[in-house]
């Protein structure tokens, strides 16, 4: 998740591991892997990079910005500096992922498991911070007036809330087939999870004002991060509420089946996630050591 560059501001890079429990928790993306968070999070945010046909995998948004072969090297360093300081915060994400798994298989909102699990994410995103912060500031003094201008702008246009709501209802309405939802139940869902969504933005809206802020500064030379409000959010512990709230709310609308079969679906999404993420840190170390042409 990190190996989209430390560019993205803290509550969305947080959100790359977060915001797939969010859906999980949720049941909105479970019946099929999530399409992975861009800069358009939280998810979303902050995306999955994908190999480039040829040269250096460099983070979506640094990408077509003209890097110099300097600038190049000086991100894929930070890149992978940030992978493996992650590593402890993914691990605790995904047996956080599959407590979640667990506590809906039993067709319950939360388990004794499930708490000890969300406060060591909690914890571990709080270590997280610190370098996050630091990648951020680094990736700054790198780039041009015109790069930071451009990076700027993408992160602007990106941030469209009714893109996610659509997106959002999309991934309820594939659990339908996925789960054999009656279509009461599938209504139900749409409605409680359609709350829920609304109830979250307003919670979280404080923050977005200051995340604006963030990334339209970002484009001055005077840019410092940890001077800007939204370096303070607290997103590991607000992508957790909002897992027990999405739980607490769902889940006693599945039966017995029902529930066994979307627990087997949150841990088949956990897993798969922890492998991608496995071979983008490793991607990221290997490019690093490799020789320039």
């Amino acid at each position: 998740m990190i190996v989209t560059g430390p560019i993205m501001p803290l509550h969305r890079r947080y959100r790359a591991v977060p915001a797939a429990l969010l859906a999980l928790g949720l049941a909105t993306s479970c019946a099929a892997t999530p399409a992975p968070p861009t800069a358009s999070p939280p998810a979303a945010a902050a995306g999955v990079a994908a190999a480039a046909p040829a040269g250096p995998e460099l983070p979506p948004l640094l990408r077509d910005l003209e890097l110099t072969p300097a600038q190049m090297d000086e991100v894929l360093r930070i890149n992978a500096d940030l992978e493996r300081t992650a590593e402890p915060f993914r691990d605790a994400a995904k047996e956080l992922g599959h407590s979640v798994a667990g506590a809906v298989r039993q067709c319950k909102g939360g388990t004794p498991f499930m708490d000890l699990d969300a406060e060591r994410v909690v914890r571990e995103g709080e270590e997280l911070r610190g370098p996050l912060l630091s990648g951020l500031q680094r990736v700054h003094g790198l780039l041009t007036p015109a790069q930071r201008r451009k990076v700027s702008d993408r992160l602007l246009e990106g941030d469209d809330q009714a893109k996610r709501e659509r997106r959002n209802s999309a991934r309820t309405r594939e659990l339908g087939p996925a789960l054999d939802l009656s279509t009461m139940q599938l209504m139900s869902m749409l409605v409680k999870a359609g709350v829920l969504w609304t109830s979250f933005a307003d919670r979280v809206e404080p923050w977005r004002v200051r995340y604006h802020v963030a990334i339209t500064n970002f484009a001055g030379d005077d840019f410092d991060v940890h001077h800007e409000p939204v370096a303070a959010v607290p997103v590991a512990a607000l992508a957790l509420e909002f897992v027990r709230a999405g739980l607490r709310l769902l889940v006693p609308l599945l039966e017995p089946k029902q529930c066994e079969a979307l627990g087997r679906l949150i841990d088949e999404n956990v897993d798969a996630q922890a492998e991608r993420a496995a071979q983008r840190a490793e991607r990221a170390a290997a490019q690093v050591h490799a020789e320039r042409p």
